[in-house]
């Protein structure tokens, strides 16, 4: 197969979700004797050359490209990268509310105009399916599960070694949704070690970061950590924690896990399903529930290694490479 990805909206800062993800899977998908394109719009591309086309996210953009490309090429793919911030009445009501004719749109609204153009949605959890079909008024059955891989992982690394008593985060700190200032009260109320790295995009993020250490002699910040330091925290940190208020996968805790940390994951969204159990779940908004729930994993609660072992089996990138390739044929073939 020859298939194009298309990014929906621009690569802001290094550590992009939606970016990681396409180049993840273009990784996983040419390891299997296919080809992927990454497409540039300042180029000319003939799309009838393509099997299918994946975009991934969504905007107003992504109506205006599948309205052009739908004639030419209808083996139109989307990778909605939803994480939903709303109740799924509420994204349902936004993606009801707008009209073509006057122009009044959003970018959910814009979704529903040009779903039945798209062949198939890819979801990265049963809860964004769940979502995702429930919000835009799709049919389930157009919706795959194709879960994300792990991207570190030590086939030398001990897991049963003993790891030094710090739980370790790392994230955009001060995106909201994050919710680092509640994990930062945690461990001062529950006196654990907290190790924070993550970008900080502007001296504003810088300035509220250090408001909410100020006084926290447990918390260390380390800032941009590289690839080598980052996997060097992992396998030395007790426990990871992700008390999102609201996540789409979380590949940050998901690394972590496969190179033997211990996982406390918010209990929101779709990031707890790929787990199976063998983590903690927290209630975001919940101070103590975060703050216990690491503290007993620190003094001696562990799911490792079976955990890493489930991990590792379950989403190499060998293996959800299968899935996708087999999802991207089966999709392209059966109205042929």
């Amino acid at each position: 197969m020859k298939i194009a990805f298309i990014l929906t909206a621009p690569c802001i800062v290094p550590t992009d979700g939606v970016v990681s993800q396409a180049k993840t899977w273009k990784s996983g998908i040419e390891s299997l004797g296919h080809s992927v394109t990454l497409v540039n719009m300042w180029e000319k591309n003939d799309w009838k050359e393509f099997t299918a086309i994946v975009l991934f996210g969504f905007n107003d953009y992504l109506k205006d490209i599948v309205t052009w490309l739908y004639p030419i090429n209808s083996n139109l793919i989307v990778a909605p990268i939803l994480d939903p911030n709303h109740s799924l009445q509420i994204l349902k009501l936004y993606s009801l509310w707008g009209s073509n004719k006057l122009r009044l749109s959003n970018s959910y609204h814009s979704l529903r105009a040009i779903k039945n153009k798209i062949k198939l949605f890819l979801v990265r959890s049963e809860f964004e399916r769940r979502f995702v079909s429930g919000a835009f008024g799709i049919s389930q059955e157009k919706c795959a599960i194709v879960p994300l891989s792990y991207n570190y992982y030590n086939p030398q690394n001990k897991l049963n070694e003993t790891r030094d008593p710090f739980c370790l985060h790392i994230s955009l700190l001060c995106d909201e949704r994050k919710n680092v200032k509640r994990l930062i009260e945690a461990s001062e109320k529950y006196d654990f070690k907290l190790v924070l790295c993550g970008m900080l995009r502007s001296d504003t993020e810088e300035k509220l970061l250090a408001s909410w250490m100020d006084g926290k002699k447990n918390v260390i910040y380390k800032g941009y950590v590289s690839k080598d330091e980052m996997i060097e925290l992992y396998r030395s940190a007790k426990v990871f924690a992700l008390p999102s208020i609201y996540e789409g996968v979380g590949i940050v805790a998901l690394d972590a896990a496969a190179m033997g940390c211990d996982i406390v994951i918010t209990k929101l969204g779709g990031p707890k399903e790929y787990y199976q159990g063998q983590a903690i779940e927290v209630d975001p908004y919940d101070t103590d529930e975060i703050g216990r729930a690491i503290k007993v994993m620190l003094e001696g609660k562990t799911y490792q290694p079976e955990l890493s072992q489930y991990i590792l089996y379950k989403y190499s990138l060998s293996k959800v490479s299968q899935i996708l390739v087999q999802t991207i044929e089966e999709t392209v073939n059966e109205n042929q």
